[in-house]
């Protein structure tokens, strides 16, 4: 309320106002002289101090500061300023907070003549703010914890895997991924080599920093050290001319993953032990050491070794590349994990080509027990040309030999001993296991030779039957 409309108020109300706001039950009042001497204080001021009036009428708020009953003087600072202040304070009494507004009222000289303190207990909202505080400091631990089971439970990755020797590897990698240590990761071509050096760096304190990734067989000698290096304006002719960050400099604080690491040139291997031994590189056609600090991963199907008694590689270098060594197995090497992958293939290509095909068991038999000189890669392959070239919703075996056809499998007559004998347990008799073998011999020649005739001809029947049996099993030919 305006001092004006104030004055004109009646008397009596004026008294009653006067006597409400002094008493306000939410407000604590703190009235002081000129001196920072108290002259009133209300009953909520009591309750938000927890100080009786006694302690603070006839003081100083100097002496009340000092005695340690409030942490810090408004009133002080207004007497000091001339100014409004507003701060938090703490009781001595059982640690209650507030917050206080010291308002100075001038004379007509503008000199200082009361301060008059308004305080409202916050205690109940540091309360809240404490405890948001330990809700946050909780919830990071959760957060932080969360992360490492997601760690644990995704350590894999994209890998697909039961067998032990696949579980020693990844087992090893996770141990390694969190040691800045340089991982050189071996095996034949197509086993997952970018799959352990994801997960290495996936798990390791880098993985917020950038993973930087280049194949040294697919760029040509020339280009190669531009490309690791970076260069400088003018550097050589055809070049950007504002320069280029080289792939190392882009991995700065991050990982680098050189892959096929034994196609790297001489020329370059000495310099990239130089940046290793230094920490340091410099651009082509520069001048300037650039300090640079990545984690390297290498990776090759090559043997390093008798590269090095060719002298083909460095053996220093090797020794810089080979503080940790995995080594991936070839699918001849984990068979039991054969199936597991097959099923993850098949699921990715079911979405992919939007079909929802199944593998019939003598299928599964059949490509289990191939032997895959690709390994993995050959595999995931070979399950996309079976979804994407048969013709029914189940995948037949003559479809598996057709997408697998230049595979020899291994254990051919044991698959079909089996495949015989589960059949003869659900009841299937003579006529009906002969039937199922011609349908499967006629499906795969109609695939193979594609016309009725070409078909007759290389069974040695003639085109009736060949037409009447494909009509009986529903096998439709390129004609119909």
């Amino acid at each position: 309320m305006e001092i004006g409309l104030y004055e004109k108020l009646p008397e009596d109300l004026r008294s009653i106002l006067l006597k409400e706001l002094l008493q306000n039950p939410f407000m604590g009042i703190n009235i002081t002289d000129k001196n920072g001497k108290v002259l009133f204080v209300n009953k909520t001021h009591y309750k938000i101090t927890g100080h009786p009036p006694e302690l603070y009428i006839g003081q100083t708020m100097k002496q009340i500061a000092d005695k340690g009953l409030i942490s810090e003087s408004a009133t002080l600072i207004t007497l000091k300023t001339k100014q409004t202040t507003n701060l938090s304070q703490i009781s001595s009494h059982k640690n209650r907070y507030f917050q206080v507004t010291a308002i100075p009222v001038m004379d007509s000289s503008g000199e200082i003549k009361y301060v008059i303190n308004y305080l409202i207990e916050v205690s109940d909202l540091v309360k809240l703010r404490n405890q948001l505080h330990d809700v946050n400091i909780h919830n990071q631990k959760l957060l932080n914890y969360n992360e490492h089971l997601r760690k644990k439970l995704n350590l894999s990755g994209e890998l697909v895997y039961q067998s032990l020797i696949m579980q020693n590897v990844v087992e090893a990698a996770a141990k390694v991924a969190e040691h800045d240590v340089s991982v050189l990761i071996t095996g034949p071509s197509g086993t997952g080599k970018e799959m352990i050096a994801n997960l290495l760096h996936a798990h390791s304190n880098r993985y917020k920093a950038p993973f930087i990734k280049i194949n040294c067989a697919a760029i040509p000698e020339q280009l190669l050290e531009s490309e690791l290096f970076g260069y400088e304006p003018g550097a050589f002719t055809g070049g950007n001319p504002k320069g280029k960050k080289g792939l190392m400099e882009s991995a700065d604080t991050g990982t680098l993953l050189l892959d096929e690491i034994g196609e790297l040139p001489l020329s370059l291997q000495s310099k990239l032990l130089r940046v290793l031994q230094n920490h340091e590189l410099r651009h082509i056609g520069g001048n300037k050491d650039i300090n640079v600090d990545f984690r390297l991963i290498t990776s090759t199907n090559a043997d390093l070794k008798t590269m090095i008694q060719q002298k083909t590689f460095r053996e220093d270098l090797y020794y810089r590349l080979n503080v940790i060594e995995l080594k991936m197995p070839g699918l001849e090497e984990r068979k039991e994990d054969i199936v597991l992958l097959i099923n993850h293939f098949l699921n990715i290509y079911n979405t992919k080509h939007n079909t929802n095909k199944t593998y019939q068991k003598e299928a599964l038999l059949y490509l289990t027990s191939c032997n895959y000189p690709g390994n993995v890669r050959e595999l995931q392959n070979i399950v996309e040309r079976t979804v994407v070239m048969s013709t029914g919703a189940t995948i037949t075996l003559a479809d598996a030999q057709l997408a697998a056809g230049h595979l020899k499998p291994v254990f051919q007559e044991n698959i079909l001993a089996d495949t015989l004998f589960t059949d003869i347990e659900h009841g299937k008799c003579l006529k009906k296991l002969v039937a199922d073998y011609e349908k499967e011999i006629l499906a795969l020649c109609q695939k193979k030779y594609k016309s009725g005739a070409k078909m007759a001809e290389a069974l040695q029947t003639d085109q009736s039957t060949i037409s009447r049996k494909l009509s009986r099993y529903h096998i439709l030919s390129d004609s119909d």
